[in-house]
């Protein structure tokens, strides 16, 4: 006994680490049929008033997808009651319902957890008086390891659909600020231009403040899309080259940041790379804001191309607040915001995903106070060699 013991609690620990309630009900099975020695088990799950079966070795399958309601036979007995029953001649016991064919003797023990029936687990015999004590506390010790470890699965499960909820409703509650931000942006440029005047200075400010709200609004909208559609979408690829990237990247860059940042744009931009431009433009335009976003008293953006052991790599560097080294690993993760005052909190997320659904590789380095450099690595889209030219 106290060898078969073991291993059953040795095993139930793998029950309990298994990925799927699947996979725990598949090796409750192996352990039945290989540790315990029984030919003919059967695992029924409680939905409702039926017990309805999930795994079998041994059984017939009419009998196995036999529905057998709480209270019907010896296995809804068990269920009805939560006790273990013990039958030594199925042909003296009135609830026998026919299972394995010349079924003689059969143990049914119920699946139970925190005094809730989930399920019963029945092994059957053609030998009458087949199972003891022994077996009634070998089967009641797996029975409870599978009751723990469906248990486990479905607190996985529900922490999962919980944590999706909170991020659904983090990301909703940032999006909303910012939101409603640039709508208060827009209603104070509507009661400027309402004032009229000739004042051609307040009408460029106005409309630049109209402006940058509906790029913030446009930008959130897109952040959600790429978001949501991200790992489902087929990349479009097509050959471009590198400056096609770039360059505009670079242009945006100098539209969205104040005079005191400069902004530039550097390397082999006849490169050509197999490329989602548009995707992979959606990257660099997030690294580039964020790199504007971090140099609020001014600096330098860089973003640079060029070839190093026969890799193509770019670089998006400025000179801005940097990322403190516990940080940095953070920043991928959706919802993170660090040093920012608004934004979604998903744009990293996308980049990573972005590169890495292209096959590509970015790496972060940081240095507070000094600034903060992505390295992209290109070459597993590269078409054409490149060549160290400037522009």
């Amino acid at each position: 006994m106290d060898d078969k013991l073991s291993k059953v609690n040795l095993l139930g620990q793998f029950l309990a680490a298994s990925r799927s309630e699947e996979e725990a009900l598949e090796m409750a099975m192996v352990i039945s049929r290989d540790v315990l020695g029984y030919d003919h088990a059967i695992l029924r799950l409680l939905t409702g008033d039926r017990l309805l079966s999930r795994k079998w070795i041994g059984f017939p399958r009419e009998a196995a997808e036999l529905v057998i309601r709480v209270g019907e036979g010896i296995s809804g007995e068990a269920a009805r009651t939560g006790q273990t029953i013990l039958v030594e001649d199925t042909t003296h016991d009135p609830r026998f319902l026919t299972g394995v064919e010349n079924c003689r003797s059969e143990l049914c023990v119920p699946l139970r957890y925190n005094d809730r029936v989930v399920g019963v687990i029945n092994v059957e015999s053609d030998l009458p008086a087949y199972f003891t004590q022994l077996d009634v506390t070998l089967l009641e010790t797996l029975a409870a390891q599978i009751a723990t470890a469906m248990e486990t699965q479905r607190l996985r499960e529900a922490l999962g659909r919980a944590e999706k909820l909170m991020v659904v409703g983090n990301m909703a509650s940032s999006i909303l600020h910012d939101i409603r931000n640039d709508i208060h942006r827009l209603n104070i440029a509507a009661d400027l231009l309402e004032r009229g005047g000739d004042d051609r200075e307040r009408t460029i400010r106005v409309a630049a403040m109209v402006r940058r709200s509906g790029e913030n609004i446009y930008s959130l909208i897109e952040d959600i899309f790429e978001f949501v559609k991200t790992g489902t979408t087929t990349l479009s690829r097509s050959t471009t080259p590198l400056g096609g990237l770039l360059l505009p990247v670079a242009e945006f860059a100098r539209s969205l940041a104040p005079e005191t940042v400069e902004v530039t744009a550097a390397g082999p931009m006849e490169a050509e790379i197999n490329v989602d431009a548009r995707r992979f433009g959606r990257a660099l335009v997030n690294l580039a804001r964020n790199a504007v976003e971090a140099m609020p008293d001014g600096g330098k953006l860089a973003l640079t191309a060029f070839e190093r052991e026969g890799k193509l790599l770019v670089t998006v560097a400025d000179t801005g607040v940097g990322i403190d080294a516990d940080k940095l690993e953070k920043i991928w993760e959706p919802l993170y915001t660090y040093g920012k005052a608004h934004g979604t909190g998903l744009g990293m997320a996308i980049v990573k995903k972005i590169v890495t659904d292209h096959g590509c590789a970015i790496d972060v380095a940081s240095v507070p106070g000094q600034g903060t450099t992505f390295t992209l690595d290109l070459s597993p889209l590269q078409v054409i060699p490149s060549s160290p030219v400037v522009k």
